[in-house]
């Protein structure tokens, strides 16, 4: 995966959740994922008032980020789970860490 477009991807996944961008969101998963996204956004906080990426280990085939969202006094951190999809960075899987 190229490093600095994955890195990107994530940066501005992160912003959509913030700024309540859910086209931009949901955009960000494969169509096999999309069914769960409304049980993904349930561990977060709400509202989700910032978020920060935590880390991002770019691979070859897919690459692993560390997202912690925060709002109304509560954190949760979200490891999801990016793989190439016709040249765009796209979430395969994401869960609460």
């Amino acid at each position: 995966m190229d490093d600095a477009k994955t890195r990107q991807a994530i940066q501005a996944h992160a912003d959509a959740v913030v700024s309540g961008d859910f086209d931009h969101v949901i955009a960000d998963f494969t169509e096999d994922l999309k069914p769960q996204v409304p049980e993904i956004a349930k561990a977060l906080p709400q509202p989700v008032e910032s978020a920060e990426v935590v880390s991002v280990e770019v691979g070859d085939d897919e690459s692993i980020a560390h997202i912690k969202y925060s709002g109304n006094g509560q954190e949760t951190t979200i490891r999801s789970h990016w793989r190439d999809e016709g040249g765009t960075p796209r979430i395969v899987a994401g869960q609460p860490v």
